[in-house]
């Protein structure tokens, strides 16, 4: 199986660059490169074979899925550019719906108003986010020491 982050694909320097394809695919960031590089180019349906194919690998890139609408809107493929665009707007919609809102702000809020149990989940969260963060690790420990309820 193919990982969307885990390298790049090969895609060259010179003006006839291949997108990717099964057999020269690596990943995502090396073929949002290449898109970039057609539009700075000015080659935007180099860029739009480039995206389109990257998305084929990469569904859920919500980046490509962005550039590829700007692209077709100035391709003058607007029917394409709006679907595009809504696709990036509902991955990006599903990827807040699926994060619970968590800050250490939030949590300490809640320790301050007495909701322990709350602002310990809040930080276990944030913490499964950012597990080397030491100063959460501290408060953690802090929070689970105190007001067990």
């Amino acid at each position: 199986m193919l990982a969307a982050s885990a390298s790049t694909p090969n895609i060259t320097q010179a003006s006839h660059q291949s997108s990717p394809a099964a057999g020269n695919w690596h990943g995502v960031s090396e073929a949002m490169d290449a898109a970039r590089q057609a539009i700075q180019r000015a080659d935007l349906a180099q860029a739009e074979n480039i995206l389109t194919e990257l998305l084929e690998f990469a569904p859920v890139e919500i980046k490509a899925w962005k550039l590829l609408a700007k692209t077709q809107r100035h391709l003058g493929h607007i029917e394409a550019g709006i679907s595009s665009a809504k696709r990036a707007l509902q991955l990006q919609n599903s990827d807040i719906e699926a994060m619970p809102l968590a800050s250490i702000t939030i949590a300490q809020l809640l320790w301050q108003q007495h909701e322990y149990d709350e602002a310990r989940d809040m930080i276990a969260l944030l913490i499964e986010q950012q597990p080397d963060n030491a100063e959460w690790l501290e408060l953690q420990y802090q929070w689970d020491s105190e007001h067990r309820t």
